[in-house]
């Protein structure tokens, strides 16, 4: 670098001050005085011409100053390169000795981990194999709990069964009694709406009757009735069929044209009661008689000549009365 720079400033100082141009008619050429001293110190002065000579040393100069920029421009480039290489590889080299560290830890956290990891497995798979013998007991407890609930299950279902066949009897039985029962309070309540229901009855002889004994009265002139079902049949027969159950008060009253003549009360074709004949001054002889009497469903009453044959006197005179009082 120095050797450039000499070179420059000697070219520039000979340019300067030695060089010389002298040009005629377009025609320049490089001259120089060089002072010369004689022996005598007399001084002269001798001019050259030295074109050839600029120009060679101008060639040789260039090619030195381009010979030494090239070579100081290497060196600086190489420099430069030397320096930058120098850092990357120093940046490099950290760089790498972090990773490295970076790199080494975290393997080292890796293997610690791995050891954590194996611990935990191990631990892991220990509770595993705890809890596989505590689901074993279990599944075992459990199926002997099983087991005995089954036992017990059955058991209480042959018992229920037992129970609800029981039950089953005891409601069949308690729905048959129920039937009964209603049945009853059905009969009861026909009783209790016909004991309710008012029956009473009045009736006369329609005209004059010749009877013989054993004859029925005949009142078909009736009156007054009520509750009574079947009055045809009465008035036809002379014949009371009771239609509703209960007390009744039957009254029987008789004249006759013949003295002693008597009449009976028959029930169901029994006789009742009698009553006995009654002696009177005038033409007709009265007999009366008055009963209470507990008659049920489809009972017959009716009134019947006695010992011997008679007549019976007709309208007002000879009437039939039954009540029912309960």
């Amino acid at each position: 670098m120095l050797y450039v720079c000499f070179i420059f400033l000697f070219t520039f100082l000979l340019n300067e001050k030695v060089l010389g141009n002298s040009c005629e008619n377009d025609n320049c050429t490089s001259t120089i005085d060089i002072p010369l001293i004689t022996h005598l110190n007399a001084p002269l002065k001798a001019e050259l011409d030295i074109s050839i000579l600029t120009e060679q040393l101008k060639e040789l100069i260039g090619h030195e100053v381009k010979q030494a920029v090239s070579t100081a421009m290497k060196d600086i480039v190489e420099n430069i390169v030397d320096k930058r290489a120098r850092s990357a590889v120093e940046n490099l080299q950290t760089f790498n000795n972090l990773t490295i560290s970076t790199f080494l830890q975290e393997m080292e956290d890796v293997t610690a981990r791995k050891s954590d990891l194996r611990t935990m497995e191990e631990n892991l798979n220990g509770r595993i194999e705890q809890m596989k013998e505590k689901q074993n007991l279990t599944e075992s407890k459990l199926s002997a709990v099983e087991a005995d609930f089954e036992r017990s299950t059955k058991r209480d279902v042959i018992a229920r069964k037992n129970d609800v066949r029981i039950m089953e009897e005891n409601l069949k039985k308690s729905i048959e009694q129920q039937k009964i029962t209603e049945s009853k309070l059905s009969s009861v309540e026909a009783q209790l709406k016909s004991s309710t229901k008012r029956v009473a009855l009045t009736a006369f002889v329609s005209a004059q009757l010749s009877l013989s004994v054993g004859s029925v009265v005949k009142f078909s002139d009736v009156k007054f009735s009520e509750g009574i079902s079947d009055l045809s049949t009465f008035k036809s027969t002379g014949k009371f069929k009771c239609g509703k159950n209960g007390l009744y008060i039957v009254s029987v009253t008789i004249e006759f044209d013949i003295n002693g003549s008597e009449f009976y009360i028959y029930v169901n074709g029994k006789v009742f009661t009698r009553n006995y004949k009654l002696q009177r001054s005038n033409w007709w002889h009265s007999s009366t008689a008055v009963i209470a009497i507990e008659l049920n469903t489809n009972d017959t009453v009716w009134v019947q000549i006695g010992s011997q044959s008679t007549s019976v006197r007709e309208d007002l005179h000879s009437r039939f009365t039954i009540i029912k009082i309960h």
